[in-house]
């Protein structure tokens, strides 16, 4: 009999079958030196652990799984402990069809001000779609349907050259500064905000950002910006 420590507990297990030595034939045993007994004796200690310890962590296992298994209808568990689906009451068959009913308010999301859209496209059905017969006249309250579009985003890259001239007089060269509302960082204000809503309010790294402002802008940026 071998004692395991499993969990912080002493298990005691009997052996399931005979080890690995009690099956070697006594004769070999005796003719077997004494460096491979001393191995095939290490070996054999370590086989029974292992089998032990398996045995003991498939008791663990199926006693895991019937605690997962437990409802209130199988133990003393309280039926709010029930997994969803769980041996409630079925919900009985309205008959009405899926989907929103007749009466319905439908969901969906707010449209724009009429004086928001970039232009209002008005379609007309030509034809009747039962009879074939021609359509006249003007629908007060259309059906509106809105396209929401990104447009086009390019830099705005504006140059400052800065001229170098030298003076007659003296001979020292002056060169133009930047106005004081230039950042000599080489980005605008809307480009700087960005770069903070990016990597402040959603925490994204900087190679992140660096990567979204050159997929969604067409902008450039270093790592260390």
């Amino acid at each position: 009999m071998r004692a395991i420590a499993y969990d912080g507990k002493m298990e005691f297990m009997e052996p399931s079958r005979p080890s690995l030595i009690e099956q070697i034939p006594r004769e070999d045993w005796e003719k077997t030196p004494a460096s491979v007994k001393k191995l095939v004796e290490l070996m054999a200690k370590r086989i029974d652990s292992l089998e032990q310890e398996a045995g003991l962590l498939q008791s663990q296992e199926e006693e895991l799984r019937e605690k997962v298994n437990q409802t209130s209808k199988n133990s003393s568990l309280p039926p709010s402990s029930d997994p969803p689906g769980t041996g409630g009451k079925s919900r009985k068959k309205s008959g009405k069809k899926r989907g929103g009913q007749p009466g319905h308010q439908g969901k969906s999301r707010d449209l724009y001000p009429v004086e928001k859209c970039h232009s209002v496209l008005d379609h007309h059905p030509v034809t009747c779609r039962c009879c074939g017969e021609n359509l006249q006249g003007e629908d007060t309250n259309p059906y509106r349907h809105q396209i929401v579009e990104i447009p086009p985003i390019e830099p705005i890259v504006i140059e400052h050259r800065l001229h170098q001239l030298t003076c007659g007089g003296c001979g020292t060269s002056t060169r133009a500064t930047l106005p004081d509302d230039v950042k000599n960082s080489g980005y605008g204000v809307r480009v700087v905000a960005t770069v903070a809503l990016l990597s402040g309010l959603y925490r994204h790294s900087h190679r992140m950002v660096q990567s979204a402002l050159s997929d969604l802008f067409g902008i450039s940026i270093s790592v260390q910006n």
